[in-house]
């Protein structure tokens, strides 16, 4: 899967266009997503349209999850 990359700002983030998440991604492009992640600690998806179970999908793909409780 091809997806282009922006810098959010000059000194930190990037946000990601062109990919569906609902997809997933295979693991190719999650090692690159995990990779930019990595990199630029922030990452932004605009415009998904995925399912709350679909969005824990791909999170528990970066490790494992904590539940903050209010």
């Amino acid at each position: 899967m091809s997806f282009t990359t922006r810098p959010l700002s000059g000194l930190l983030g990037l946000e990601i266009s062109g990919l569906d998440l609902a997809g997933p991604p295979d693991d190719a492009t999650f090692a690159r997503v995990k990779s930019l992640f990595e990199a630029n600690s922030v990452v932004v998806f605009r415009d998904q349209r995925i399912t709350p179970e679909q969005h824990i999908a791909f999170s528990r793909r970066f490790g494992e999850l904590e539940i903050h409780v209010q």
